[in-house]
């Protein structure tokens, strides 16, 4: 087999350097996360080096096929190989797909499409050609993302949907029907109850109270908060409207605007909130722009300013009590399914569990003897 090693292109103290790929003890390549890649050949005695890309697949795909082309070479024969239609890159193809992805789903869905993609890319090398992928590849994938502590039902059903929406697109034989399928597990929603809630709001700040307030009395989600506009307010009719937002590349979730009452209590909170001049959003970060960790890290700051476990308070699970608080105030659960957005009214029917203090009145109930 001819020789043509893969390099990486590092920056050093004086300049630029091409160093070997470290490897582990069973030899195989210990990747780096980011970087450039070379690969560097003999012919005629003299080092040849060629750029290779910026992924361990796009490397491993040009030394495949310089050796391909060194041995042609030295058998006499002309280059042929595959045709360049008849081949599969998987690095070309999954930034093809992601391209569709990016034009017709949500930023957040895109997202979670690259990041799997590009570790299952990585995870298979050297295998660089999508036609060359098992059902016993996509396991091992699997089995390796559980090993990190991932849940099957949850992220490993979303890991194995993923996957087999790309494999479908390319239109080749899918290596998934030879992967069974994963049962997909919804946790049971649990709502803050009222005592901890008190708590929360004693420790919130003027502009925290303006926002738990609304998300709370709304249950609208994080991407809907965060892109909330004063223009989406109407504080004389207690409302706020769900509404799409081009700009920031935001669809509400089902492609559904919506509008969500709110008590006047919460118009009062609102009145007295602040607006940034020159700023659309009713809740910027300090630097007047979209930024969901901000969110995300005042949240766990006011918990433990409360004293309150941080790890047990997000944002998604103000939407949660919010619904549940609805429900057992008796609105009927077709309101709740407008109110929240949901396309299906199972989905809104898990909010339909029984509290704690409800289950204390069963030590009222005596056995009849």
């Amino acid at each position: 087999m001819a020789r043509v090693n893969i390099l990486q292109r590092v920056k050093a103290a004086e300049g630029w350097a091409n160093i070997a790929l470290k490897r582990d003890t069973r030899g195989r390549i210990k990747w780096p996360s980011n970087g450039r890649y070379l690969i560097e050949w003999r012919e005629a005695g003299k080092r040849l080096r060629q750029a290779a890309g910026e992924t361990p697949a796009d490397a491993l795909e040009a030394q495949k096929r310089k050796r391909l082309e060194l041995e042609a070479a030295q058998s006499g024969l002309e280059v042929s190989g595959l045709e360049e239609e008849e081949r599969l890159p998987l690095t070309k193809v999954i930034e093809s797909f992601l391209k569709d992805i990016k034009t017709f789903r949500k930023p957040s869905t895109h997202q979670k499409y690259e990041y799997i993609l590009g570790l299952f890319s990585e995870y298979v090398a050297p295998k660089s050609d999508a036609r060359d992928i098992t059902g016993e590849d996509i396991k091992k994938f699997l089995a390796w993302r559980k090993s990190k502590g991932f849940d099957p039902g949850t992220t490993l059903y979303t890991d194995r949907v993923i996957l087999h929406n790309f494999f479908n697109k390319l239109g080749i034989d899918n290596p998934l029907k030879d992967v069974p399928r994963l049962p997909k597990f919804r946790k049971r929603p649990v709502a803050y109850p009222d005592a901890e809630l008190k708590k929360f709001f004693g420790a919130c700040d003027e502009w925290e109270k303006a926002f738990f307030s609304l998300i709370l009395a709304t249950g609208l989600r994080r991407g809907e908060m965060q892109t909330l506009h004063w223009a989406d307010l109407d504080l004389v009719h207690h409302r706020v409207h769900v509404t799409a937002k081009p700009q920031y590349g935001f669809l509400p979730k089902d492609w559904e605007e919506r509008t969500v009452p709110f008590s006047s209590e919460v118009a009062e909170i609102l009145r007295k909130h602040p607006r940034v001049p020159g700023c659309q959003l009713v809740f910027p970060s300090p630097k007047s722009h979209l930024n969901y960790r901000f969110l995300h890290e005042r949240c766990k700051e006011i918990a433990t300013r409360a004293g309150l476990d941080k790890d047990e308070w997000h944002l998604h699970r103000f939407r949660d009590t919010a619904a549940t608080r609805w429900l057992r105030a008796g609105i009927d659960v077709r309101t709740v399914q407008v109110w929240l957005g949901h396309e299906s009214l199972a989905t809104t029917q898990k909010y339909l569990e029984p509290s704690k203090e409800t289950e204390k009145k069963l030590d009222k109930m005596k056995l009849p003897f």
